[in-house]
């Protein structure tokens, strides 16, 4: 296993649903007009049926169920949508095995829905405009992982992955220990592979700290650093993984106070689930 391999798989994945390349070039246009981005949602009947599953789930506190795309776009706002729709339909380009992390599929599943709800709750509060742009990132930091498990699952090293898993300060220095890489540069690939976004492509090459951020993605890449150091599959929002995502955030001269009140609010609703 390794590097080469993982980047043989990335190349043969299969390309994304056509509505999701539909309403990636109205973003890559503009704002999307709310009307088109609905109309092309619903023609992908499995995508309507992903879309008002996640956004039905109990973390979001809806009183009432979701029962259309367009309750949804109005309530979420379209950025959110487009991370939702992204994050469902890569879903299906994998058969996920999450194993090898020592987590369940559903685990996996739940640490995408708290990255998003965090960067949504707290980085609202701080730039709409930046919020708007790593919303739909935040939904599939993690996706790398899919294929790192896969590569273990099918050699012999998944029981020393997770022991080393437990042993190393960071999951990042396991993963580049077995594989020569991380989840990072592999998202980076994948993302290039399916044509996404060339400030979701750089995001995630920078967001590892082996080289300096410019200046354009700085904030960027600052605040998806911290929402998965909160938010992680060792510590999926801890009391002791907030505290260390609140001292980044001080670190960066944000409001920490407020961080933490958002990213505790959260924790509970997650618990109660």
């Amino acid at each position: 296993m390794g590097f080469e391999s993982i980047i043989n798989r990335v190349k043969s994945l299969p390309p994304l649903p056509h509505s999701v390349l539909k309403i990636e070039q109205l973003f890559a246009a503009g704002e999307p007009n709310i009307k088109d981005l609905v109309s092309v949602i619903e023609d992908d009947p499995i995508l309507t049926a992903d879309i008002l599953a996640k956004v039905n789930v109990p973390l979001y506190s809806f009183s009432k169920n979701i029962v259309s795309v367009m309750q949804a776009v109005t309530l979420f706002g379209s950025h959110k949508i487009r991370g939702l729709v992204l994050s469902a339909s890569v879903g299906r380009c994998f058969n996920i095995d999450m194993s090898p992390y020592g987590i369940s599929n559903k685990v996996f599943s739940d640490i995408s829905t708290l990255q998003s709800a965090l960067t949504f709750q707290w980085y609202m509060g701080v730039s709409v405009g930046i919020c708007n742009l790593i919303l739909p990132v935040s939904f599939l930091m993690e996706t790398g992982k899919v294929l790192i498990a896969k590569e273990l699952v099918e050699s012999a090293y998944v029981e020393q992955f997770c022991q080393m898993i437990d042993e190393n300060e960071t999951i990042e220095e396991t993963e580049e220990l077995f594989t020569g890489t991380s989840t990072s540069w592999i998202n980076a690939l994948l993302f290039d592979n399916w044509n996404f976004s060339e400030t979701f492509i750089m995001l995630m090459e920078y967001m590892d700290d082996d080289k300096p951020v410019p200046d354009s993605y700085i904030d960027m890449v600052q605040a998806l650093r911290i929402v998965r150091t909160a938010v992680n599959i060792k510590e999926p929002l801890t009391d002791e993984s907030i505290k260390k995502a609140a001292k980044m955030v001080d670190e960066i001269g944000l409001d920490a106070r407020k961080f933490m009140h958002t990213a505790k609010r959260i924790q509970l609703k997650y618990i109660e689930e």
